[in-house]
């Protein structure tokens, strides 16, 4: 359709419908009538949320806010925590003196170091090898604490029961695939 009118009115007829229009809307986000002045007012802000993006959030301490972020930064920093109280626990296991604190120290060492397969040990051992091992379960242990801290803060009030919830099956996950390579390694190498 061709618009006939003279660019003169089709300039006015556009300027009445931005007036309108951010009156409207002015009317309806921030609720007040409209005078020479709001009008102006509303042209910079039409919106609570841009109003608010430029406003730093204050977080309640000990808050909702503040739990759902403590979680997400921490989540991982939290799974790593516990593998290297697992792995201490497991070294002091095998630090003293029997057979049966040293399988036991074993296994916690192998539970807090999943990786330890991948490198060979316990067929073959060195250094480098323990080292590769720990620092690839470490980042194994952060990668799942932080995915558990992913999904756990997409609840609506997210806390550290839903992250335990979370990352409970994928450590009983990563824990029972240690164990059962651990046991495979034994039967193959017949240990078992």
């Amino acid at each position: 359709m061709i618009d006939r009118r003279s660019p003169t009115k089709q300039l006015i007829a556009t300027a009445i419908n931005i007036a309108i229009q951010t009156v409207l809307l002015a009317r309806v986000t921030h609720k007040y009538t409209a005078t020479p002045n709001t009008i102006s007012q509303s042209v910079r802000r039409t919106s609570y949320d841009v109003v608010m993006a430029g406003k730093s959030r204050r977080v309640v301490p000990d808050g909702i806010v503040a739990h759902r972020n403590a979680v997400r930064q921490r989540g991982g920093l939290i799974a790593v925590a516990l593998a290297l109280a697992v792995l201490v626990v497991g070294l002091v296991l095998l630090a003293l003196p029997g057979s049966l604190t040293g399988l036991l120290g074993f296994v916690f060492t192998f539970i807090a170091l999943p990786t330890m397969p991948l490198f060979g040990i316990p067929a073959s051992g060195g250094f480098t090898l323990y080292a590769l091992s720990f620092v690839s379960s470490m980042l194994l242990w952060w990668i799942i604490g932080h995915y558990a801290s992913l999904r756990a803060i997409r609840a609506v009030i997210a806390s550290w029961p839903e992250w335990r919830q979370e990352f409970r099956p994928l450590a009983i996950g990563l824990v029972l695939g240690s164990l059962i390579s651990l046991a495979l390694a034994a039967l193959v190498l017949g240990a078992l």
